[in-house]
């Protein structure tokens, strides 16, 4: 037997499966985390990627908007903030001229004690603290139309700052290539409307067949319709300085990225790409996805960037075992609503077409995998609920593995992915 303790919420879950149904483990590249995380932030300030300092950018007196991720991103805040209000209270930018937005994109807001987990209760005391809120509209400011016709409606705070800080993560992302950098504006802090156009660029129309455009995926950014109109979102806003984080599969700092938004973002993405795909020759009867625990697997919505990560290195007619806590619930009823409201794909796209979410399209996303696989869910959620979205609920890994044996016999080959919502296998040809 091989034995792995695979995170479920904030603890952890025991998986025994015999050695002969591995076919291997996938994990991306075991990489050293750094010796002083605040170290490593306040270096890479220093030494900015084609950027000057923050302290040759900023001025005394001006205003400045600092974009930090939302609950659901797992990116350092408690230390990279505070190390930017730090530097900016050295550079002469008072407490008062600064504010924090929270890059909630379609995301809920969060609760008081929420903020203080995320940036600390120093800072939370000190900087005021605003959850973005892409419906209201009283909130956003116009700065213009994209090429492609996206409409963008901006925050109005970071609209009339004079400097915009990023913060944030890069990690592989399903439809914009990579997340962190540009994400932090788009969706981070647009308008709910110039979000959905954004994503809409996802889809390929129904007359080249449907589907997701063949131009989106998985560390795709140059040609992607979709990234590149972020890109174009972002450069209306022009962020000032950038600071990104990259960890690994433990959840540790191993690398900071800062200055040019553009440049250090991209950077970031090629280490990312170095350290977090794996490259496999075959496809497996049965994926074993752990999302990586609390906050990757806070709710289904969330969870399913594991499927996402690892759906093409699963065989048609396989089994996605997804450990996945959802003490959230579902997360959104958007995604909820295209997997249980309709019965086929076409009325899925239809749907994704007259009226686009981002919600939708993950749910949407996950159909695709479910028409090639079943997936069995060990979650706390509720059994029924479960069943109508189209998997199986299982209570625990002894129960999954019954239905997985029960479907494929006792020979099947395995992928065990332990941190499924930040590994991406890449399946070579």
């Amino acid at each position: 037997m091989l034995t792995f303790n695979l995170k479920y919420g904030k603890g952890e879950v025991k998986l025994d499966i015999p050695e002969e149904n591995v076919l291997a483990v996938l994990e991306g590249k075991n990489i050293e985390a750094v010796a002083d995380e605040k170290q490593a932030v306040i270096r890479a300030m220093e030494h900015p990627i084609q950027s000057p300092a923050l302290d040759k950018i900023v001025n005394p007196g001006e205003k400045v908007a600092i974009i930090a991720s939302d609950i659901t991103r797992t990116v350092k805040s408690q230390i990279v903030v505070p190390l930017i209000v730090s530097e900016l209270n050295r550079c002469g930018i008072a407490d008062k001229d600064m504010v924090i937005v929270v890059a909630t994109g379609t995301h809920r807001s969060h609760t008081a004690e929420e903020h203080k987990y995320l940036f600390g209760k120093d800072i939370v005391s000190r900087i005021k603290v605003v959850d973005h809120d892409s419906k209201d509209e009283t909130s956003l400011s116009f700065i213009g139309n994209t090429s492609r016709g996206t409409p963008v409606y901006i925050n109005r705070i970071v609209a009339e700052a004079d400097r915009v800080i990023l913060t944030g993560g890069i990690v592989y992302h399903s439809m914009a290539g990579f997340g962190g950098g540009r994400k932090s504006i788009c969706p981070g802090v647009c308008g709910f409307n110039t979000i959905q156009k954004n994503h809409k660029l996802m889809l390929n129309p129904i007359e080249k067949g449907g589907g997701i455009d063949p131009r989106v995926g998985l560390g795709k950014t140059l040609e992607n319709p979709m990234a590149a109109d972020m890109a174009e979102i972002a450069e209306m806003v022009h962020p000032d300085f950038l600071v990104n984080v990259i960890l690994n599969d433990d959840g540790k700092l191993v690398k900071v990225v800062a200055g040019d938004y553009r440049a250090a973002f991209e950077e970031g993405c090629r280490f990312a790409r170095e350290a977090f795909s794996i490259k496999v020759n075959e496809t497996a009867d049965v994926l074993i996805l752990s999302c990586g625990g609390f906050p990757k697997d806070i709710d289904l919505y969330q969870a399913t960037k594991a499927v996402e990560n690892a759906m093409h290195v699963a065989k048609d007619g396989g089994v996605v075992v997804l450990l996945a806590e959802c003490s959230d619930g579902i997360g959104h009823d958007g995604f909820y609503h295209i997997i249980t409201g309709f019965k086929t794909r076409r009325e899925r796209e239809e749907s994704l077409w007259d009226e686009f979410t981002i919600a939708k399209a993950v749910g949407y996303i996950l159909t695709l995998g479910m028409e090639r696989f079943d997936v069995v869910l060990v979650s706390n959620m509720n059994e029924k609920v479960v069943r109508d979205m189209g998997m199986i609920p299982a209570s625990g890994m002894d129960e999954a593995f019954e239905i997985v044996k029960n479907k494929l016999g006792n020979d099947f080959k395995a992928y065990v992915i332990p941190h499924a919502s930040t590994t991406v296998p890449i399946l070579e040809k």
